[in-house]
């Protein structure tokens, strides 16, 4: 491991005392309403109507509780939480299941002519009776006017159409096995045996595994002759059908890359990792007894050995986590920074539940280690099934992931799939690469200055939040350019290549910036260094394929900056109603003609409302930067209120990470900072402040002042606070 201090700059790591509490500006001016009330009551009443009818005829086994689903879709300028017409809804008995993303066309825009827009399609369930209690306030001219305000930002009322719950894969490996997504919970035991009822009616059979449970949603697999699948997906509570997922298996592409390197012996060594109490997680295919001292197995009772290739996956995916990328001229095994606990997860039996009994299996050991009073800090993920990418429903691996990474504890990489020379949308990332609080890794096909994503590596976009996926891209191998890593097996070095090995070289650095600082920084802020970190050009390099960039295979190169560059990280704590300054600490003296690039990076932990994909995250910050007093510079967007359709198109707002760049000239920086505020929702609807917990965020701050090699010095003499990270120099090789 290199030691980079020469001429560079250690990175700042009390930001956190820069942070302070600021007064939230007024804005916005008066709400433009596309629709008057007539408007509304020509185009509803006849929907209502007709949900109203279809409610009256449905057959009870399709129809528990007497209830249907509607979809009631929002005009575009109601996207925005505060909009939602839950008052309404709820006064007319009609529930809210959930929502997703839908394209319209609505009848009146406020400038130019109507064409396709994003909007949320509200999932709702009601009986006849509820729907013409709907009808009747719409038509009524002697209820309360907020009724009438909030029944006005309905563009249509539609029926959830069984064409609309199927995603079936025409080339399924199991065609006639499915997986299925209710709007329930697990107290809605009427619903759940409803369901099963209706499964057994079309001569249908229950998986074994039962039903899995996240906020708002069942998942069960099922098996059924595919041509009565057509009438159970008239089944209310029903809100897709998928083919049942199949088992990513990666290695089976990697024959061309393994044999692109020449093999050379190579010594492993014999002392203690270096931080051996350090909690880390992969889940994959076994290792037996591969790396002793270093790397033990574990395993469910009862699990068959698992298959050679499968084995071989698992010991180069964990070999690459231990001693990372190797030099094919100069081999040798660095001192690991950790110990690993490698998690068996495989063989899975070859049957239509394969994918998610693997899921089952690395969920189980998540729960069971955070119960043991001993949770993982550290995690990855090479493996998942083959989903194609749907951007209106989220997968039950993403969701269950989510769920589990949720407060923010642990640092989770997972591989993004090797799909990428595949057509259209079927290159675009595998689940749980669309997780929002994991961190999504893809392949990059060089170490050298000239990089770009590996052929294989797949693409995004994700869904919006989340739209930015791949996160980063980390050197994984290519067939010009082999990724060397240690293989057990042969005790030799060998040529690998695949997102499978990107992921876990990404965690190392972050584990090793970790083991470096003794745990100075959280795991988000850790995910935020390393996107920070990135590199990214413009000119060379396309988003949606690469994400925000390439990180770094060294921890030095997250922890020092060059000489004209300072980087700061701040770890704070947000609470809705109460924003904050964080100062952007930019020293006096500069040339006041000099231009400063300011790069910064956001990212948190969000809770999430798994029924709701078009406002999956619970939680948001709303950022602005100020170069000065009321003087914003252009960092994060135009400013703080677009529209919410504009926000969702850049990616904003909800989003578990913000990461962007800007400049200006020192002379019209004036103490500049970013305002942070914390946005809460609860399905979709506005959250009391007094009802939301605090969420932690981290924030890097890089700041760039070229020519100026003393900017360290500099920035520390104008504000004494900030100190740089102290490192554990005794563990360096």
């Amino acid at each position: 491991m290199a030691n980079n201090a020469a001429n560079k700059n250690l990175l700042i790591a009390n930001g956190r005392e820069l942070i302070g509490q600021l007064d939230w500006p007024g804005g916005g001016g008066a709400k433009w309403h596309p629709y008057s009330l007539q408007d509304s009551r020509a185009v509803l009443h006849p929907q209502l109507q007709t949900l109203s009818a279809i409610a009256t005829s449905i057959p009870d086994y399709l129809a528990p509780r007497s209830e249907i689903t509607a979809c009631l879709d929002l005009h575009p300028a109601y996207l925005a939480k505060s909009y939602f017409p839950a008052g309404v809804l709820r006064d007319a008995g009609i529930g809210v299941l959930g929502s997703r993303a839908a394209i319209i066309v609505p009848r009146k825009v406020k400038r130019g002519e109507p064409a396709q827009e994003e909007t949320a399609s509200i999932f709702v369930s009601g009986t006849a009776h509820d729907f013409t209690a709907l009808d009747g306030f719409l038509m009524r001219d002697d209820v309360e006017a907020t009724k009438h305000e909030q029944l006005r930002r309905v563009e249509n009322a539609r029926p959830h159409f069984v064409q609309d719950r199927m995603r079936i894969r025409p080339n399924s490996k199991w065609p006639d096995f499915f997986h299925a997504t209710l709007h329930a919970d697990q107290a809605d035991k009427d619903i759940l045996d409803a369901f099963r009822e209706a499964v057994r009616r079309y001569n249908g059979k229950i998986s074994d595994r039962g039903y899995r449970f996240v906020p708002g949603l069942a998942f069960l697999a099922f098996e059924m002759p595919s041509d009565n699948l057509a009438q159970l997906a008239q089944f209310s509570r029903l809100r897709v059908i998928r083919s049942v997922p199949e088992l990513r298996t990666d290695w089976e592409g990697a024959g061309e890359i393994s044999r692109a390197v020449k093999p050379v012996a190579i010594a492993v060594p014999d002392v203690p990792a270096i931080n051996d109490r350090l909690r880390v997680a992969v889940f994959d295919g076994g290792i037996g007894n591969s790396f002793p001292g270093y790397a033990r197995e574990l395993a469910a009772p009862g699990l068959q050995p698992s298959s050679p290739a499968e084995q071989l996956h698992g010991q180069h995916v964990t070999s690459a986590l231990l001693f990372g990328a190797l030099d094919r001229k100069k081999p040798a095994l660095e001192r690991p920074y950790c110990n690993v606990d490698h998690v068996r997860v495989l063989p899975t039996e070859q049957t239509p539940d394969q994918a998610l009994d693997v899921l089952d299996r690395i969920i189980g050991q998540l729960q069971a280690a955070r119960a043991a009073g001993s949770p993982y800090r550290f995690a990855n993920i090479s493996l998942g099934p083959v989903a194609t990418f749907f951007d209106d429903d989220v997968h039950e691996w993403t969701s269950r992931l989510d769920v589990e990474f949720s407060d923010g504890a642990a640092l989770c990489t997972v591989a993004v799939g090797n799909n990428g020379e595949l057509p259209d949308d079927l290159r675009r990332i595998q689940p749980p690469g669309d997780s929002v609080n994991v961190f999504a890794i893809g392949s990059a096909n060089s170490q050298g200055k000239r990089w770009n994503r590996a052929p294989y590596s797949a693409c995004g976009p994700g869904r919006s939040p989340g739209y930015v996926k791949p996160d980063v891209l980390v050197f994984g191998g290519s067939a010009e350019e082999p990724l060397a890593v240690y293989s057990p097996a042969a005790a030799q070095l060998v040529g690998v290549g695949g997102t499978s090995y990107a992921s876990p070289l990404c965690l190392r650095t972050a584990i090793g910036v970790d083991v470096l600082s003794a745990g100075a920084f959280s795991s988000i802020a850790l995910q935020a260094l390393a996107i920070n970190s990135a590199e990214f050009s413009t000119r060379s390099h396309d988003r949606g394929e690469v994400g925000w960039g390439r990180v770094p295979l060294l921890p030095d190169d997250l922890l020092y900056t060059p000489a004209d560059v300072v980087r700061v990280v701040y770890q704070g704590q947000t609470r809705p109603g109460f924003p904050q300054k964080a100062v952007i600490p930019i020293p006096a003296g500069l040339p006041a003609t000099l231009r400063l690039k300011i790069g910064a990076t956001f990212c948190y932990r969000a809770p999430i409302d798994p029924s709701h994909s078009v406002n999956y995250t619970k939680a948001g910050l709303w950022v602005r930067c100020y170069k000065a007093p009321k003087n914003s510079l252009n960092i994060f967007g135009q400013g703080m209120y677009k529209s919410e359709a504009k926000l969702r198109r850049d990616s904003q707002r909800w989003d578990a990470v913000l990461h962007s760049s800007g400049s200006a000239e020192a002379g019209e920086l004036t103490d500049p900072y970013f305002h942070i505020n914390y946005q809460v929702r609860d399905e979709s609807e506005a959250v009391r402040p007094q009802d939301a917990n605090p969420m932690p965020y981290a924030l890097v701050v890089t700041i760039q002042a070229p020519g100026v090699d003393d900017l360290l010095a500099r920035v520390q003499a104008a504000y004494p606070v900030l100190n740089t990270v102290e490192l554990q120099t005794q563990v360096r090789i």
